[in-house]
């Protein structure tokens, strides 16, 4: 399954692109799906590439029928993340916490400069999922499950896609002002 979606924020490229790389856990209050964002390893390789290595944890309902199979920790994974500063894009590729063989999820992420003001950013993403090899899920069983387990994973993941840019638009709109206090989710 392939997917992208994309959309202008109203910033330059040149502040969007260092914050989701580097500050992206500020982004987190307003991504509905995400509940934290962890940094686990952040390395500059050479003077136009980092790597980083995020743990994401996300909010997720699971459809009854398959509830007995998805657990919680199916919904935390490790993001490997290779960024290309001079090319405004993010290679990356997901692993499961659970296992790294439940499914294969890559995408390239673009940060494009319209003008000097704003940015369209293009999330992509390619996800096959492998139901049989999710532990206690009996082979007869997997080919059924195969179809919602898609279904949930792209419900979860695609408005995630879409939610960064509206996510960073709302960053950008609740901006303290100089003198003035924060009205941020989640800051007192």
């Amino acid at each position: 399954m392939h997917s992208e979606s994309k959309g202008v924020v109203n910033q330059p490229a040149d502040i969007i692109y260092p914050l989701v790389r580097d500050e992206i856990q500020k982004i987190v209050p307003f991504l509905p799906n995400v509940d934290k964002i962890e940094t686990v390893k952040h390395e500059r390789i050479n003077d136009t590439r980092v790597e980083i290595l995020n743990h994401w944890h996300a909010k997720a309902e699971v459809p009854s029928v398959i509830k007995s199979f998805i657990k919680p920790e199916f919904f935390q994974w490790k993001d490997f993340a290779t960024w290309k500063d001079d090319e405004y894009c993010v290679d990356y590729r997901i692993e499961s916490f659970v296992g790294n063989k439940l499914f294969d999820l890559s995408g390239t992420n673009y940060f494009t400069p319209i003008g000097t003001d704003k940015t369209e950013v293009k999330v992509t993403f390619n996800l096959e999922i492998y139901p049989e090899r999710f532990p206690g899920v009996p082979n007869f069983l997997a080919k059924r499950i195969r179809g919602p387990i898609e279904e949930m994973v792209k419900r979860l993941l695609e408005p995630n896609l879409a939610s960064l840019v509206k996510g960073l638009n709302e960053y950008f709109a609740n901006e303290p002002k100089p003198g003035k206090k924060s009205s941020r989710k989640g800051d007192k």
